[in-house]
């Protein structure tokens, strides 16, 4: 059986380079309707979609375009539990610092559990071992399942297949956008 996590395409995102705590969401609320750059789409990940038995994806916009980009027979309806946990950010108006920082602050600062305005990471936890079910569940009826999920959570949902026995890459984190990571179970 196989599980490979796919990251997204790279949202067009032509966001603001310097932002406040507080304008975070504004830069939130571009990055998750900014379309997908289709045109970097590795031909290789559409054959790879084309060979397993299904395709699912999250319910966040930019999964289900880069989902439509594979050419591929994607019966399975957007699913929420595979859905990136939004960037925190807290309601301070200032300073005002580039973008970059903020997010790689909110982000770290999400994983020891600040969670304004976005879920808590122990339910993004929860949801990656739902969402870890959900795709073994898919694995053995159909003996291998694509998902084009999200960078964090596809790690939150890597870290529940390796407990469960799968093998795989410990940190699909560090793939890039439209990149697979195999999981595998004998």
């Amino acid at each position: 059986m196989q599980i490979i996590l796919v990251r997204h395409g790279r949202p067009d995102h032509a966001a603001a380079n310097w932002s406040t705590p507080k304008n975070m969401k504004a830069w939130v609320e571009r990055y998750n309707a900014a379309e997908v750059v289709a045109a970097e789409r590795p031909d290789s990940l559409v054959e790879l979609a084309g060979s397993v038995g299904v395709v699912v994806c999250s319910s966040l916009q930019r999964c289900i375009e880069s989902r439509s980009h594979l050419e591929c027979d994607c019966c399975e309806v957007p699913d929420p539990v595979f859905a990136e946990p939004h960037l925190p950010y807290p309601n301070w108006g200032l300073p005002l610092l580039p973008s970059r920082l903020w997010r790689l602050a909110f982000r770290t600062a999400w994983f020891f559990g600040f969670a304004s305005h976005t879920e808590h990471i122990r339910e993004s936890t929860e949801r990656a071992s739902a969402a870890a079910d959900r795709l073994i569940e898919l694995a053995e009826a159909r003996e291998s399942v694509l998902l084009m999920g999200h960078k964090i959570m596809n790690a939150l949902i890597a870290r529940q297949l390796r407990q469960r026995g799968w093998k795989g890459p410990a940190l699909p984190l560090l793939t890039g956008y439209w990149q697979p990571s195999r999981y595998t179970k004998a």
